[in-house]
């Protein structure tokens, strides 16, 4: 069943929001068709919100993009060469990064395998509640000051970890990875710099499973009027993930992420209530 111009707008606010907050941005799409009394697939949908959230999280990290971007290209060419020194930290930055992601990918080969939890609002409300837990005990930790320049391999890859924990629906990715970083002793800014390049290219994974879901069970219906729609949907996910960015850079700043712990674990309790309901 096809969402009217109200509810699609609303998931795409709501869509674009979740998945920058550490909150699980699958469990509450989950919970928004449910409540919406919407079932079957999405693909097309989600495919343009997917694009809008990439975009988003691009747009918020060109430039550190753009830097590591230049120093891999300078690297290539020979000392003699160079007309600028190298910047050995984005380099750094970019080596860290590569490392990240090789769970987040191999998590992509899993995704059939968890996608049947989607069915159990009762596991989505226990995940919900790990997440919550997951999100309080960085609070118990002393801020560090870490970055790529201390940070081993196993540390990476265990960031990574946490970000692949995002295919279970109601673990949130940045919130995994922003919690392994603190445990790790990863500055609160940088940590959240690289959480954001990570969700960017799962985003762009995202992309990919939906562009498969399209290829493979097709388009229930089509039109311009639902083309128009989707746009629009689109840009509310994309003007919600930037104004996410600026809060979540607020946190950083601050006292954290721990306020959304018992916001994950209100929407868990929410969840439980409405599977006893079903």
């Amino acid at each position: 069943m096809e969402l009217n111009w109200f509810k699609s707008l609303l998931y795409g606010l709501i869509s674009g929001l979740a998945d920058i907050l550490p909150i699980s941005a699958e469990a509450h799409q989950i919970l928004l068709m449910k409540l919406f009394g919407s079932e079957g697939r999405r693909d097309l949908m989600d495919l343009f919100i997917h694009l809008a959230i990439s975009a988003a999280l691009y747009m918020s990290s060109r430039k550190q993009i753009v830097r590591m971007a230049r120093a891999r290209s300078l690297a290539k060419v020979p000392k003699r060469r160079r007309r600028r020194p190298l910047d050995t930290n984005s380099l750094m930055d970019l080596s860290l990064l590569k490392t990240m992601l090789v769970p987040v990918i191999l998590s992509f080969f899993l995704f059939q395998y968890t996608a049947a939890l989607q069915q159990k609002m009762i596991w989505i409300a226990v995940l919900l509640f790990v997440n919550g837990l997951i999100l309080y005990i960085p609070q118990f930790l002393p801020t560090g000051n870490r970055d790529s320049r201390t940070l081993s391999r196993v540390e990476g890859l265990l960031m990574g970890l946490g970000g692949a924990l995002g295919i279970l629906p109601g673990i949130s990715p940045m919130g995994c990875m922003l919690s392994v970083g603190s445990v790790c002793g990863v500055e609160r800014g940088y940590c959240l710099n690289l959480a954001m390049l990570m969700n960017m290219a799962i985003n762009l994974g995202l992309v990919v499973l939906d562009v498969m879901g399209l290829i493979q069970y097709g388009v229930d219906s089509f039109s311009f009027l639902i083309l128009v729609q989707y746009i629009v949907t689109a840009a509310a996910a994309f003007g919600s993930t930037m104004l996410g960015v600026k809060i979540m850079r607020m946190l950083s700043k601050n006292n954290g992420y721990s306020i959304f712990t018992f916001y994950s674990w209100s929407v868990a309790l929410f969840t439980f209530i409405l599977n006893l309901m079903a």
